[in-house]
C-alpha cells in the first residue's frame, strides 16, 4: 500500500476539517508515493517510539499527538527533538 493511500483512509475517517484551528493534522514528513507494509500506533512520538518503529521495521508511525505542534525555531542537539538526530 502506498502512503498516499494510509492518509486517504484516516482523512476519511477523521476528516481533517474537524480538527481544532490550533492543531496540527497530517503528513509530517514522507513521501506520499512511498509504499508502507508496517505501521505503529501511538499516542506520544517519543526515542523509545521511534526505537521500536525501527525494530519492528515500520514504515510509517501514526501519532495521537503531533510531534510538531507549533512553530520549530531549531533542532539543535542540545534541544529534545534535535538531539534524536544525533543518536
Amino acid at each position: 500500500m502506498r502512503l498516499a493511500d494510509v492518509i486517504d483512509m484516516l482523512d476519511a475517517a477523521y476528516p481533517p476539517r474537524l480538527a481544532e484551528g490550533w492543531d496540527s493534522v497530517g503528513l509530517v514528513c514522507g513521501d506520499p508515493q512511498d509504499d508502507v507494509d508496517r505501521v505503529l500506533v501511538c499516542v506520544d512520538v517519543t526515542e523509545a517510539v521511534v526505537e521500536e518503529a525501527l525494530a519492528r521495521g515500520a514504515q510509517l508511525v501514526i501519532a495521537h499527538h503531533p510531534l510538531l505542534l507549533r512553530g520549530v525555531d531549531t533542532v539543535a542537539a542540545s534541544t529534545p527533538k534535535g538531539a534524536w538526530s544525533t543518536a
